[in-house]
C-alpha cells in the first residue's frame, strides 16, 4: 500500500500515523505517533508521541513528546526530545534537548547538547557546551569548549580531547568542562576539572585541575594546571 504525504502549511493539526513524507512549514502539530521516510519542519512542529523516521529535518523548532528513532538527523535551531534518542548520523547546528538516553554512531555538534541520562556513540564531537547527566561514551570524542560551563557525569572513549575554543569576538577564554571520572586510552584534556583521569597515555593540558591521574605508559602535565596525585599502573 503506498505511503502518502503529509502537508501542513500555515498553521495547522493533523493526527499520526504512517506516512512517506512530512512536510510543515509554519506551525504544525501531530497528535500520536508518526512513522515517516522524510520528516522536514520550517518553522515550529510538535509531535505528542513517538516518531520513528528516516531522514528527520529541522529548519527551526521540533518538540517531540515522546521518542526518537531516526537513521539521519539534520537539526538548524533547536530540537526537544522528551524520551529517548536514537540517531544513527546525528548533525546539529543549534541546540539539542534528549530527556531520556540519547545513542547515535555519529553525533557532530555545533553549539550546545544537553542530555538527562546516558550519550553513546561511535564517534562524538561538538563545539560549544554540553550536560550530559549521565555516561558519555564513544570510541573517539573530540569537544571543543567554546562558551559557558559544561558538565559530564563520566567520560569513557577510546580517544578523547578536550580543548578550549576562543571564540573571535567574545568567549575569548573558551568554556570549561567539569567531570567525574574520565577513562580512556589517549586522552589530552584542556579547561578541566575532574576527579579521576585514568589512561594509557595522558596529557593534562592548562586550565585544569585534576584530583588524581593513573596512568600505565606516559603522564604529561602542564605548568599551568593543578594535579594533586599521579600513580602509575
Amino acid at each position: 500500500m503506498k505511503k502518502h504525504d503529509l502537508k501542513i502549511h500555515g498553521s495547522g493539526s493533523a493526527g499520526g500515523g504512517s506516512f512517506h513524507r512530512v512536510l510543515i512549514r509554519g506551525e504544525g502539530m501531530i497528535t500520536g505517533n508518526i512513522d515517516c521516510e522524510k520528516f522536514s519542519t520550517h518553522g515550529t512542529s510538535e509531535l505528542s508521541g513517538d516518531a520513528k523516521i528516516k531522514s528527520f529535518s529541522v529548519h527551526g523548532e521540533t518538540e517531540i513528546r515522546g521518542r526518537l528513532k531516526a537513521d539521519k538527523a539534520r537539526v538548524y535551531g533547536t530540537a526537544d526530545v522528551s524520551e529517548d534518542a536514537n540517531i544513527s548520523d546525528a548533525a546539529v547546528k543549534g541546540i539539542i534537548n534528549i530527556g531520556g538516553n540519547m545513542a547515535a554512531e555519529t553525533c557532530d555538534v555545533k553549539g550546545a547538547l544537553n542530555v538527562r541520562g546516558d550519550c553513546e556513540a561511535e564517534d562524538f564531537t561538538l563545539t560549544g557546551s554540553l550536560d550530559v547527566k549521565g555516561l558519555l561514551n564513544a570510541g573517539a570524542i573530540d569537544i571543543g569548549l567554546k562558551f559557558g560551563n559544561s558538565s559530564i557525569g563520566d567520560i569513557g572513549g577510546t580517544h578523547i580531547k578536550v580543548v578550549k575554543k576562543r571564540g573571535l569576538l567574545f568567549n575569548r577564554n573558551g568554556g570549561f568542562l567539569s567531570a567525574g571520572t574520565i577513562e580512556g586510552d589517549d586522552i589530552y584534556l584542556e579547561n578541566t576539572e575532574a576527579r579521576m583521569v585514568r589512561g594509557n597515555r595522558v596529557h593534562i593540558g592548562p586550565g585544569c585541575k585534576i584530583e588524581k591521574v593513573e596512568y600505565k605508559s606516559s603522564c604529561r602535565v602542564s605548568p599551568k594546571s593543578e594535579v594533586n596525585e599521579d600513580q602509575q599502573e
